[in-house]
């Protein structure tokens, strides 16, 4: 079934995306140049993916600070925002905070999955650089986990590792 949306004749903002998604429990919505994003709920790999590494982020030093599908700015006005698979907050968040500034982000992982690979190897990383982001992690179909650092304002690859490895270690340093 295709619900009809009553939406404004104008760019979306954060807070209007906030609102509707607070009356769909079944799709989650990233915003673009206010441009509505419409993204289908995860498959149980992909969120078992997620969980895991929330859960070992935690168990390692990141305690308070890790969320799966978060809203995140992705630019310095209303107009864009994204929703990463696992985020690591750099500080304590506000617990009413909906769309976390980009600023309180240590760091930001998606997950490939079908449907999402243009956004999740090339604009996502592109909008994260731009607000100053300083890790972006991309996990692939195979459960490669590719790292990167920001240096100069680009992604530079530091590290590549299966997740099942990954998740065997130490978390990597995330100042």
């Amino acid at each position: 079934m295709i619900a009809t949306l009553e939406l404004p004749a104008r760019p979306l903002t954060l807070d209007d995306v906030a609102q509707l998604a607070e009356g769909d429990e079944f799709h989650r919505f990233e915003l673009s140049e206010g441009n509505l994003v419409v993204v289908p709920p995860a498959t149980w790999d992909h969120q078992k993916v997620c969980a895991d590494m929330a859960v070992w982020l935690m168990a390692n030093g990141h305690q308070g600070r890790v969320n799966i599908a978060v809203g995140l700015q992705t630019a310095g006005d209303n107009l864009n925002g994204r929703v990463p698979d696992v985020v690591v907050a750099s500080g304590p968040v506000p617990g009413d905070t909906v769309w976390l500034p980009p600023g309180l982000v240590a760091l930001a992982v998606e997950i490939v999955s079908k449907g999402s690979e243009r956004a999740d190897r090339w604009f996502k990383p592109l909008e994260y650089a731009e607000v100053g982001i300083p890790w972006f992690w991309r996990v692939e179909p195979d459960e490669t986990v590719v790292r990167f650092h920001l240096e100069d304002g680009q992604y530079v690859e530091v590290g590549r590792a299966a997740l099942d490895e990954l998740l065997a270690s130490d978390v990597p340093d995330l100042s």
